[in-house]
């Protein structure tokens, strides 16, 4: 075996990184630059604005800005019609680097990510607030499959009570934002993405899924419709409760 970087040999039972079809060897891999994306410490890694270093083999093959995004919204829109999601039109989306993405979801003081796994365990890459889904410059087509169709469930939600998001921590914003973080963990289950649902299982922290274990417990038991139904019946009362205006005395 022969290593990509440095190209010299690997010997047999010796630690090393794969990726594309590639082996790394440990020490290059510990002290190479890496690409944001995938980890992979390429030949030809280039910055991006606002986002870190990307390889060659991610270059060309990522969801990214200037791309045409809305070809790959009808398979989504076609997985949520079931649910009774119907996300507002048209879509707008807006492309941001991490840190100002990261700064619309929460406030927390945390170090800048090196990668976007570390991005993932505090803010989403698509984030849907006042009419726009904001997106991290760079995604797998995975990642921005199943955090999308979150999101357009919270853009469908907060369109219809008149909300720009769903990040308070009032229980209609928890309950509906978890319900919403487990569409998108349902979608990675049915379409085979193991790594976007382990992600999304247990991400991300400071609260922002939401009320998503209730949702997770309650599909393990139930049938989809039956979660839907739960939804259903429960939406309105917590929303004239926590977001309809008191009657004047």
């Amino acid at each position: 075996m022969i290593c990509y970087k440095c190209q010299g040999p690997i010997p047999d039972g010796e630690p090393h990184f794969n990726g594309h079809d590639k082996s790394v060897c440990k020490p290059c891999f510990n002290e190479s630059k890496r690409c944001f994306v995938c980890r992979f410490p390429g030949l030809d890694l280039r910055p991006v604005e606002g986002l870190g270093l990307e390889c060659e083999f991610c270059r060309g093959r990522l969801v990214a800005e200037g791309g045409d995004l809305n070809a790959l919204l009808p398979p989504l829109r076609a997985f949520l019609t079931p649910y009774g999601i119907k996300p507002p039109e048209p879509f707008r989306f807006a492309w941001r680097d991490l840190k100002d993405l990261r700064a619309m979801q929460t406030e927390a003081d945390l170090p800048l990510p090196e990668f976007i796994d570390d991005y993932l365990r505090y803010a989403y890459p698509v984030f849907y607030r006042e009419g726009r889904y904001h997106l991290l410059r760079r995604m797998t087509r995975q990642t921005f499959v199943v955090y999308l169709i979150s999101q357009m469930a919270v853009a469908d939600l907060a369109g219809r009570y008149g909300l720009k998001d769903l990040s308070s921590r009032n229980p209609f914003h928890t309950f509906t934002r978890g319900w919403c973080h487990w569409l998108g963990f349902e979608a990675a289950a049915r379409l085979g993405y193991d790594q976007e649902r382990r992600q999304l299982r247990k991400w991300p922290e400071l609260g922002a899924m939401g009320e998503f274990e209730r949702w997770q417990r309650m599909a393990e038991v139930n049938p989809p419709g039956k979660v839907l139904e739960f939804f259903r019946a429960s939406l309105g009362p917590l929303a004239r409760k926590y977001l309809e205006p008191e009657p004047p005395d």
